[in-house]
């Protein structure tokens, strides 16, 4: 993989490289050491060791980091012989919050302690993230505007910061002088699996966490304007630049094989551990029941080749929310988990459904929503930058409750529309981005291969929204999918879910490329309430529309065109409503063979005009066939209650399976399909007529 062609590093002072490491930085007797790195990335096959600045003689110099990334800047480690960093100097990591003071953000550390608090050098590996006391540089800190200027000439650059301070009480400060963070440590939490449960861990100023688990940590109020010489203020206010905090992560840069644990059916607060972005499918599938990948991805030819252990669900959540909420009560918060799903795939965008939550205005009088429903932002989520946190939920059947991170997982993908960490420099759909790892590499991740999908906007109430996310995929099955189907982090008592398996609800649904879907709902209403629905963000779809289906009134709406509202009494609708949309089959051989033909249609030896030919076509299409492999049962629409004389099932060799004779008009034909063998079936009927009509039907029975 040719790395280097992007590598630009500005090295100020000499670099030592010795046996000690394979990148060795050290500062001489009589100045400090550090490399610069701006808006690019640095890759060392094996280790690096890092050496203090801090006996530098000039006492502002001592603060100064030995490796600085900037404006989007990110360090690689391959999977050389050691991967074990060492030393007493740190690397320096700016990363920004999106969060007021009243609400969280989920963090990761790439960093960890070098020194413990007595002064002693812990040894080579990742070391624990601590909050503790601001005479230790490491840790938290936040950007001052001061410049070093080398002794052998040369202009100065940005390279210090102040360590952070911690707030008494629930509110977090930034200021009012330049280079002064105040972050209250009471809302500073971890939360991992204990021994049966998932325990929250409070880390607040005084405790650790270990690489690979993350944290919450609450916003800031106030401002600090200082420009630590990139152009960026440390904090313009939530609504100044729509980046909240930027602080600087300072410590041992991450590496290597990264583990921590989670238990079936609990969560654990984990997220990005390294100086550089995650390859969030990657971390996903490794991590899950999901199958086996092997993938030419990489320049030089290797492939990507791994196969998925049984640990997590395979789906990632991400904490969102209304900022308009000013509140630290959790009960009066607008937020949410979104989630993330890869989808089964190593090379795609995956699917992010949002977030659910209330929304007020400033006043506290609830805004009244779109058709489309009200929920949070719209993230992209196929790459986790660098301190991104986010939740997983082990799975009920693992064989193991440790998740791992790798180098293999790292890339080098810089900040756009890709995170909640979010910076100014989005990229254009149409730009060609490069995303280059240490395990994989992808030409241009602005155009993955696509899939089937769209969403469901479902309005609550005008108060609150729901959306619902649908992925039609080869490697689907209409049960449980590993890493495909989204669970539903919680639900209100007024909320709508798709329904998958007998215990579980979903908000991304992924299903086999069938002709005809039919996807059920669990609608559950507390109260009398509106749902208002619409189809939206439709990609690839190659079917004829999408219809919310009501199975009491045998009603069929069409949410792909307009937005449909329903009014629910109090009361659970677990098998009322469906999602369906249908496509015809495509031509068999024999009407192949006469497509472009004249064809005459013949009656008691008498030609039939045009438009008789038209009637019998429209009567036979105003039937729907569906297999409802959710009920297990063939299902016949005749919306226009025509009487059929026959209809008749054979398997794909020819063979009759059932005939029903003499059965009238009824609306709706139902047929029990659970004794069949899962397969390929002919359905055939008969108006009382003479008019013929057959259709391919796919039967599924586990």
């Amino acid at each position: 993989m040719n790395i280097k062609k992007n590598l630009l590093i500005l090295i100020l002072i000499t670099i030592c490289v010795t046996a000690n490491a394979q990148l060795y930085v050290a500062p001489s007797p009589t100045d400090v050491s550090f490399i610069y790195v701006n808006d690019t990335f640095v890759y060392v096959e094996q280790d690096v060791e890092l050496e203090s600045n801090a006996t530098a003689s000039i006492v502002t110099q001592r603060k100064v980091p030995n490796i600085a990334l900037r404006n989007g800047a990110q360090l690689l480690q391959g999977n050389g012989a050691d991967q074990l960093n060492k030393g007493t100097g740190d690397v320096s990591i700016y990363q920004e919050g999106t969060t007021n003071q009243w609400d969280y953000n989920l963090w990761a550390s790439p960093v960890g302690v070098a020194v413990n608090n007595d002064g002693s050098v812990r040894s080579g590996g990742n070391g624990i993230f601590a909050f503790r006391d601001p005479s230790i540089v490491s840790g938290l800190t936040v950007p001052q505007k001061v410049f070093y200027v080398p002794t052998i000439g040369g202009a100065g650059i940005e390279i210090n910061s102040n360590p952070a301070s911690f707030a008494i009480g629930y509110n977090g400060t930034s200021g009012p002088n330049s280079g002064q963070l105040n972050i209250a440590a009471f809302w500073i939490y971890g939360y991992e699996a204990g021994n049966s449960t998932a325990d929250f861990i409070a880390v607040q100023n005084t405790g650790s966490l270990p690489a690979g688990l993350g944290f919450t940590m609450k916003g800031v109020n106030g401002a600090d304007a200082t420009d630590a010489g990139d152009g960026v203020a440390n904090n313009l206010g939530v609504l100044g630049d729509g980046l909240g905090q930027r602080i600087d992560f300072k410590g041992r840069p991450n590496n290597g094989t990264i583990t921590a644990t989670v238990l079936p059916n609990t969560q654990t607060i984990t997220g990005n551990p390294y100086p550089s972005a995650l390859d969030l499918n990657y971390f996903l599938l490794l991590n899950s029941n999901s199958g086996t990948f092997t993938t030419e991805t990489l320049p030089n030819g290797n492939t990507v080749s791994f196969t998925g252990t049984d640990i997590t669900e395979g789906i990632a959540y991400f904490w969102d929310s209304d900022p308009t909420a000013q509140t630290h009560f959790t009960e009066e918060y607008q937020a949410g988990y979104g989630m993330y799903s890869p989808m089964g795939l190593l090379e795609s965008d995956g699917m992010y459904v949002a977030a659910k939550y209330l929304m007020y205005d400033e006043a506290g009088n609830p805004i009244v929503g779109s058709e489309t429903g009200i929920v949070g932002a719209d993230y992209d989520r196929r790459f986790s930058p660098i301190g991104q946190g986010f939740m997983v939920t082990g799975s009920a059947l693992q064989t193991t409750d440790t998740f791992t991170f790798t180098n293999d997982m790292r890339i080098f993908v810089k900040e756009g529309n890709n995170s909640d960490f979010r910076t100014n420099e989005e990229t254009s759909d149409n730009d060609v981005v490069e995303a280059i790892g240490v395990g994989t590499y992808y030409e241009d991740i602005n155009n993955f291969p696509t899939f089937t999908q769209f969403k469901i906007g479902v309005n609550i109430n005008d108060t609150y929204g729901r959306e619902l996310g649908v992925g039609i995929l080869d490697h689907a099955t209409r049960g449980y999918d590993i890493a495909m189907d989204g669970k539903s982090a919680g639900s209100t008592e007024t909320d709508i879910t798709f329904s998958i398996n007998e215990k579980d609800q979903f908000l991304i649904n992924a299903v086999p490329d069938d002709e005809y879907q039919a996807l059920q709902l669990v609608i559950k209403a507390e109260t009398p309430s509106e749902f208002r629905f619409r189809a939206k963000d439709i990609i690839d779809f190659n079917y004829e529309g999408i219809f919310l289906f009501d199975t009491l009134t045998e009603v069929f709406y069409d949410i792909q065109n307009e937005s449909i509202l329903i009014n629910l009494p109090v009361g659970n609708y677990p098998k009322r409503f469906e999602i369906r949309f249908t496509r015809e089959i495509e031509e068999t051989e024999e009407e192949d063979e006469n497509s472009g033909e004249e064809t005459e249609w013949e009656d008691d030896n008498e030609t039939l005009d045009v438009e008789d030919v038209l009637l019998e076509e429209s009567i036979l299409e105003s039937f729907i066939i569906f297999q409802n492999n959710t009920t297990n049962q063939l299902e016949i629409r005749n919306p226009n209650n025509i009487a059929l004389a026959n209809i008749t099932l054979f398997d794909i060799t020819g063979k009759q399976i059932f005939l029903s004779q003499y059965i009238g008009n009824k609306g709706i034909y139902t047929f029990p399909t659970s004794n069949l063998s899962t397969g390929v079936y002919i359905v055939t009927f008969v108006t009382e007529e003479g008019l013929t009509k057959a259709r391919k039907i796919s039967i599924t029975n586990k």
